[in-house]
């Protein structure tokens, strides 16, 4: 893939092999990878040890340089390097490897091909991704083509909890001119993703016999009230509006309280998260909830699980080149759109953009699936970007 060759894309793009792609995503289904959402690994079924291998042993036998770091017990990023052949600007293909649990889907560790889809966990969340990637080293290495400049491909642990694979990939310096993160963007360019604070609130009561209520007060009801409350921040927040992002949301996860029915609760505990946009930190973000509860006896906690958001400059280089890419591969949407949930975007320390096969409707779904097709189109325009920017 020669930058002088305007041809050469176009070529590759001619041999993306359907059912090479659809074989690699069932292969990495079928390699479980749970995010242990802050543990070590404790059976076959977590971490993302087989995924890194994997990708490590298909790009070494296609002629890549590549090491898998165990950046944590049992946590593992691979990152692979095919060298340019003129030092123009370098290109990472990222994606992470680890997905949600298994519980309550029985065939999600069996890939399965259906009308035109890949069914598993992982499928659109994101192993179809990794499978375009390597679908991209596949057609260089049979063509014997390289990109002006490196292209790298990284696959990154704990994407689900902390991003703990992105920032250790990323704590050494930009591993890359720019990165893009194949999640599942309905084949969009999303140029700005939302990041995530999640706060524990913690309501406190007086116990007492369920027949004299009076004598106690109910930490449940209190939560409700509150809880209302909530509801009304969130109608503020509706009056924030990125251009991409839309409005920040809030969602109330947990709930837990009482120890019988015939016992007045003395405490209730809410869990709930919140969508940042770019400029926002949960510190601030707390204290806006804060000043919106009336007075009582509860108490708000620090954030305790945090994502960063991120936003590419407006006018950048990697953005114009996936645009077009994304115009010539025949993209259903080639304008810019942001992504809303939250990503590794903020941590490799490179400018990076979004773009994937799949939809979010699907992830972390009891019936994830991702189209062929889609992965088709999403292999294009990553062959087509990689040539794009590298001259």
């Amino acid at each position: 893939m020669e930058a002088s060759s305007s041809e050469a894309p176009a070529r590759c793009v001619e041999q993306i092999d359907r059912d090479r792609l659809a074989r690699t995503l069932c292969e990495l289904i079928e390699l479980p990878s749970v995010n242990p959402f802050g543990g070590v690994p404790q059976d076959a079924d977590q971490g993302e040890g087989r995924v890194a291998a994997y990708l490590h042993d298909r790009l070494v036998r296609l002629g890549w340089t590549s090491e898998i770091d165990e950046y944590a017990p049992g946590r593992f990023n691979t990152l692979a390097r095919l060298p340019g052949t003129s030092g123009g600007r370098s290109l990472m293909l990222a994606g992470h490897m680890d997905t949600v649990e298994t519980t309550g889907y029985p065939e999600a560790l069996t890939g399965v091909v259906r009308d035109g889809k890949v069914y598993g966990r992982g499928a659109c969340d994101m192993k179809a991704a990794l499978a375009c990637y390597l679908e991209v080293a596949e057609i260089l290495a049979e063509r014997s083509l390289r990109p002006a400049g490196d292209l790298l491909i990284a696959g990154v642990g704990d994407e689900e909890y902390r991003q703990e694979g992105a920032k250790a990939l990323g704590a050494s310096g930009p591993p890359a001119d720019a990165v893009i993160i194949g999640e599942p963007t309905e084949l969009t360019a999303c140029l700005a993703t939302k990041g995530l604070a999640a706060f524990e609130l913690r309501v406190t009561g007086e116990a007492t016999h369920s027949s004299v209520p009076q004598h106690g007060t109910n930490a449940i009801l209190a939560a409700a009230r509150l809880l209302g409350r909530l509801e009304e921040h969130q109608r503020t927040l509706d009056r924030r509006r990125h251009p991409l992002l839309g409005p920040p949301t809030m969602n109330v996860g947990v709930i837990e309280g009482g120890i019988k029915p015939n016992i007045v609760p003395s405490e209730c505990r809410v869990q709930f998260s919140r969508r940042l946009l770019p400029g926002e930190n949960p510190s601030d973000v707390r204290a806006d909830v804060v000043a919106d509860l009336e007075p009582g006896a509860w108490s708000l906690g620090e954030a305790w699980w945090t994502v960063a958001p991120y936003e590419l400059p407006e006018g950048h280089w990697l953005a114009a080149a996936l645009l077009k890419a994304a115009e010539l591969s025949e993209a259903p949407d080639p304008s810019p759109r942001g992504f809303p949930a939250s990503s590794d975007a903020a941590y490799f320390g490179s400018p990076v953009a979004l773009f994937g096969p799949g939809s979010l409707a699907q992830a972390h779904s009891l019936d994830e699936w991702v189209s062929i097709s889609d992965m088709v189109t999403a292999t294009a325009v990553y062959l087509r970007t990689a040539s794009l920017i590298s001259g």
